[in-house]
């Protein structure tokens, strides 16, 4: 190779790192870092390529998706099971039959129930007793025949009858059992204690249950339900009991249900750092089932708030933060706490105030 060449070569590439270096330090000149606060002076290039917007206030409705499960609306819901030990001798309902609270499921020929019932009559004939009893000696002492001793016993065992009987009474409507209309020796009666549908039932005439096991009839009203959703901390701010939400299943995939945040819970799970949302929906067509997962796309009333373009904020280890223009070519950085609205612009939750100047494009060409 011709040495000539070579030297030219070289001359050229030291030339270039010469010229690169000087436009280096004449940008460096041209701009002043003073702790937070940055300089640029009037003549620098740097400051053609700065954008400077006001943060002005905008009409702005967070909206976020979540995972959620359907669960059944609190009391609607109840898993019917035999009270005492004994023998289904007959069943009044079949799966998908609509019952109203009171309605009759099934009966129980029980050894404990009956019982219960003799108990039951036993107290009540001993209260009618004791109160015929001291009403005689009221009489009796009236008339002074009676002795003033005979007439508090009486009174004593009126009342102790009394709270006997009362406390039969007490246990038979403990399993929703109508005191009026029992007779000796009739099997249990299980009726439904809610308004509903069947949807489960595993009674079996002549089998033996236990008072322990598991619920023979289950009866929900399903024509409302419960979508559960973890919420992330840094959305808190953003929903309140309320708001609208849509929910999305993979079962219908281009059906929006619509539902309202009927609670925001008060406890953070430490571990995914999220509260339990409860978003009631409407479920009259049946389409969320219980179990389900769905797709939760909350979407708060709305509000408003600064949003800036994405260019605006600036990263700095764990630290978002924006330029602030104090006059022209002076500037300080400000953190601020940010939340993405769009794939080109964020919402400022913290930091700024609305009418402030601040850099939302070439804030890049003054990071050191």
């Amino acid at each position: 190779m011709n040495k000539s060449f070579i030297l030219a070569s070289l001359l050229c590439i030291v030339t270039l790192a010469s010229c690169k270096q000087n436009k280096s330090a004449n940008e460096s000149a041209d701009i002043q870092y003073r702790k937070d606060t940055i300089v640029i002076s009037g003549n620098s290039s740097v400051l053609k390529e700065i954008v400077v917007g006001s943060a002005g206030l905008q009409d702005y409705s967070a909206e976020f998706r979540t995972v959620g499960t359907v669960r059944p609306v609190t009391g609607k819901l109840a898993g019917i099971a035999p009270p005492f030990a004994g023998r289904i001798v007959k069943s009044f309902v079949r799966l998908g039959q609509k019952v109203g609270a009171g309605t009759p499921v099934f009966e129980l020929g029980s050894p404990e129930f009956y019982e219960a019932t003799k108990t039951y009559f036993a107290a009540q004939s001993a209260n009618e007793l004791a109160r015929i009893n001291y009403n005689r000696q009221k009489e009796l002492a009236a008339n002074g025949v009676a002795a003033q001793k005979d007439l508090e016993q009486a009174k004593s065992e009126t009342h102790i009858a009394a709270k006997e009987f009362e406390q039969a009474k007490a246990t038979l409507q403990l399993f929703n059992i109508d005191a009026a209309s029992l007779q000796m020796g009739q099997p249990l009666t299980v009726v439904s204690p809610i308004s509903g549908e069947v949807v489960k039932n595993n009674i079996t005439i002549g089998n033996y249950t236990r008072e322990d096991t598991e619920p023979l009839v289950v009866v929900a009203d399903l024509s409302q339900v419960w979508v559960a959703a973890l919420v992330k901390e840094s959305y808190f701010v953003s929903i309140k009991s309320g708001d609208r939400v849509k929910i999305v299943t993979n079962a219908h995939p281009n059906k929006v249900i619509w539902g309202t945040i009927h609670y925001v819970g008060e406890m953070l799970d430490e571990e995914t750092r999220s509260l339990e949302v409860i978003v009631e929906c409407n479920n009259a067509d049946r389409e969320l089932k219980i179990g389900m997962f769905c797709e939760v796309h909350f979407l708060s009333s709305p509000a408003k708030a600064i949003i800036l373009p994405s260019t605006a904020v600036m990263q700095e280890q764990d630290n978002d933060y924006v330029l602030i223009e104090l006059s022209k070519g002076k500037y300080i950085r400000r953190r601020v706490e940010t939340e993405s609205v769009r794939q080109d612009s964020v919402r400022i939750a913290g930091g700024i105030s609305a009418g402030e100047n601040v850099v939302v494009k070439g804030g890049i060409y003054l990071n050191r």
